[in-house]
């Protein structure tokens, strides 16, 4: 497969975290690893909407995932899939301030 110039790489990567869900995500997420009911609770979004998103953003390594099991509330014994903001974003807009 192709490397993509830097160019179209940070241009790609710019786009994804500029829409204005993802780029909420993003926010919940850089406070505390959250998951996905608690951030479309959180958003007052339905769920599955955030999930689309959510999805996207994992897929380009903005954020990652894995289960744990819920100690407390209705969810206690449960394994919830917990989400976590990469340092992808943060490494983003420093390669955008340095281009522009």
């Amino acid at each position: 497969m192709k490397k993509q110039p830097l160019e179209d790489e940070l241009l790609e990567d710019s786009h994804i975290f500029l829409h204005p869900v993802r780029y909420r995500i993003m926010e919940l997420l850089a406070e505390q690893p959250m998951h996905i009911n608690a951030i479309s609770t959180s958003m007052r979004m339905e769920r599955r909407l955030v999930s689309y998103h959510l999805g996207t953003l994992e897929d380009k390594g903005f954020v990652t995932s894995k289960y744990e099991i819920s100690e407390t509330g209705k969810s206690r014994g449960k394994a919830l899939r917990m989400s976590t903001a990469s340092d992808k974003m943060a490494e983003v807009k420093a390669k955008l301030k340095k281009e522009l």
